[in-house]
């Protein structure tokens, strides 16, 4: 016997229920697939600022570089 064969009292049981088993599209449709696109989930824009070992030092000098990025700024459009 093989582990593929059922053993007929097993078979009888079986064959007494009736299971329906309902279509199941392998394929989504291109409306489905549209709407998971524009409805999936969406990178975080303050990734970079992420908490780790060295986030004070983050913390710390993006405000001071921001804060010379404007300072500065007006000096390259004059």
């Amino acid at each position: 016997m093989s582990k593929r064969d059922i053993p007929d009292q097993l078979q009888n049981r079986l064959d007494e229920f009736q299971v329906e088993v309902p279509e199941i599209p392998m394929k989504s449709s291109k409306l489905e697939r549209l709407a998971n696109w524009i409805y999936s989930p969406a990178r975080d824009p303050l990734e970079i600022f992420r908490i780790s070992g060295n986030s004070i030092t983050r913390l710390a000098f993006y405000p001071l570089i921001f804060v010379l990025a404007l300072f500065f700024a007006p000096i390259f459009f004059i």
